[in-house]
């Protein structure tokens, strides 16, 4: 974080602004312990990765040390993160050690929420079946392929993969285990094999599965609800709340405006030192926001939206924990330009927190970055 600050020992979560505030520390994203890439996704176990470049400034972010985009990307090249369709049907990062408990936990809910659009597509199970057999042959041996070479093996191998028939077949063999995120071959995304790339990792049940996850969930997005940890991993309520049971001794359990909140028992909370307060740019499907459904009003102010409707301006500025603007990052002939939309005036101060949080994503940018004149929309 840009401002200097100091973790203490947290107590009951009284008001929103608290709570906020815990969740930045319990996110990574003020008072980071995590020296790399791995030890960041290892604790989040899931984070959301639709937006792949953006996705790794969120790793970037919750690091003790600066990194910048090519760390990320060669840490994704050796495998270190993975990406797939594991939680909700939407791209993740995920460690190899991860990706097979939690792909077994969540894909059944997950094939139902897909079945009708499954069955649109004309794919039943012996269908599937037959494609996955040509892709398992197109990736073997090592061969990393983009999605143009592998809808080209399904059109020979006979499996029609037109529109967005692709997109569901490859869904499904990631999670049948049979395709899993390469290595970028310049810009274009691959696919490999999946037991080429995901090697080890526990052999959970179902209830040590949804106990671990919970507690990694816990861990590092508290304070959260049970409705917070179902949404966010395609869990039936009931579920959240076995895997909440079995962690219920290691955790403090708070009432705020009507909710219960679930923290670590050793939660801590950042106190902000110094002029300066706290300005952090995070994108717009970061842990911090797509991490809660019931509770998602803590990061924001009554009306606005984490993540705007039909907006370009897709990403976050947060003040202090709580969402203040928001930004887009605009490529310039010299490095890149961010063009911000505040949601109520800055201080001097405020502007120079916000200064601070573009030059420190310029260093991980790796070019030189400038702030645009900010338009107030509050």
């Amino acid at each position: 974080m840009t401002a200097s600050c100091r973790i203490i020992d947290a107590v009951q979560p009284a008001d929103e602004t608290f709570a906020a505030q815990q969740r930045m520390v319990n996110q990574g994203l003020w008072g980071s312990t995590a020296g790399d890439v791995s030890g960041v996704l290892r604790a989040f176990v899931g984070m959301q990765a639709q937006e792949f470049h953006y996705a790794l400034w969120s790793f970037a972010q919750r690091m003790t040390s600066d990194i910048t985009r090519s760390d990320a990307v060669q840490a994704f090249a050796d495998g270190l993160i993975l990406r797939t369709h594991v939680l909700r049907p939407t791209w993740h990062f995920a460690g190899p050690e991860d990706i097979r408990w939690m792909l077994r936990l969540t894909t059944p809910r997950l094939r139902r929420l897909m079945a009708y659009y499954t069955r649109q597509e004309g794919l039943d199970r012996a269908e599937l079946m037959k494609s996955q057999d040509v892709l398992a042959r197109a990736v073997a041996g090592g061969r990393h392929r983009t999605r143009s070479e592998l809808k080209q093996a399904l059109e020979s191998g006979g499996v029609p993969s037109g529109g967005t028939r692709l997109a569901f077949i490859l869904m499904h063999a990631e999670y049948d285990e049979v395709l899993i995120s390469g290595a970028m071959r310049g810009k274009q995304q691959t696919y490999a094999a999946f037991d080429e790339r995901v090697t080890g990792g526990p052999d959970f049940d179902e209830d040590a599965a949804l106990a671990e996850l919970a507690q990694r969930f816990v861990t590092t997005r508290a304070p959260v609800t049970a409705k917070d940890l179902a949404g966010w991993a395609s869990l039936t309520l009931a579920q959240a709340r076995r895997g909440l049971a079995a962690i219920e001794t290691r955790c403090e359990v708070h009432e705020l405006d009507g909710m219960s909140l679930w923290s670590p028992a050793d939660s801590a909370l950042a106190v902000i030192e110094g002029a300066r307060p706290a300005v952090d740019l995070i994108q717009g499907y970061d842990e911090l926001v797509m991490s809660y459904s019931e509770s998602r009003h803590l990061l924001a102010p009554k009306g606005a939206l984490p993540v705007p409707d039909r907006s370009v301006h897709l990403h976050a500025i947060l003040v202090n924990g709580r969402l203040a603007g928001h930004w887009r990052h605009l490529p310039d002939r010299d490095g890149a330009v961010i063009d911000v939309q505040l949601l109520r005036p800055f201080d001097d101060d405020e502007h120079g927190g916000l200064q601070d949080a573009v030059r420190r994503y310029g260093r991980y940018l790796g070019v030189p970055t400038t702030l645009a004149e900010p338009v107030l929309i509050g």
